[in-house]
């Protein structure tokens, strides 16, 4: 009897047959993690892509639409930034001269990427030296649109030990001359 179990044991040691389940077994895992990973930074870069387009296309908004800022208080040399907040707009350096144009920036841009925020935009308008306040046309201002502040959450790698919640962008900026600030041409 201790001849036939010494055969069994002997042929048991020696069987290789399950021997690819168990390797799997262990490869799985991390073809997983590199497969979700790739997959997850591949929707930060699509991302990366809409959060500059909407910076482009609010850009274009901003210098056609009627200026955000109120053009009585912008002189030569100077520069308003008007930022979003949960409700509004709030400009420094001047007054709030159009909030809608504000409002249908963040729209223009949240129709490209859904997840921006008022509070992700910010507005600068700077003097480029062209133009005058007391001609037809007035100051020219360098038009600048920002998304600041803005994150991404990890969806599919979240819940990974060790890496972190959300993925922070770089602040996009786009700048265009504007449309004069100051009286129109008679």
């Amino acid at each position: 009897m201790s001849a036939i179990k010494h055969a069994y044991i002997g042929r048991l040691i020696g069987d290789q047959r399950g021997e690819s389940l168990i390797g799997f077994a262990f490869v799985l895992p991390l073809l997983l993690l590199v497969s979700l990973g790739a997959l997850e930074f591949t929707l930060v870069g699509f991302d990366f892509h809409r959060a500059g387009e909407a910076t482009r296309r609010a850009a274009r908004i901003a210098v056609i639409q009627d200026a955000v800022i109120d053009a009585a208080d912008f002189s030569i040399g100077e520069t308003a930034t008007c930022t979003g907040t949960g409700t509004g707009v709030n400009c420094t350096g001047a007054g709030i001269g159009s909030a809608a144009t504000f409002t249908a920036i963040v729209a223009d841009m949240q129709s490209v990427f859904p997840s921006i925020a008022a509070d992700n935009v910010q507005l600068v308008y700077s003097d480029s030296g062209l133009g005058d306040a007391t001609t037809p046309g007035g100051i020219i201002p360098l038009v600048t649109v920002r998304l600041i502040n803005f994150q991404r959450p990890f969806r599919l790698i979240s819940g990974i030990p060790g890496m972190p919640d959300n993925f922070t962008f770089p602040s996009f900026e786009t700048s265009q001359m504007g449309a004069g600030l100051g009286p129109a041409s008679s």
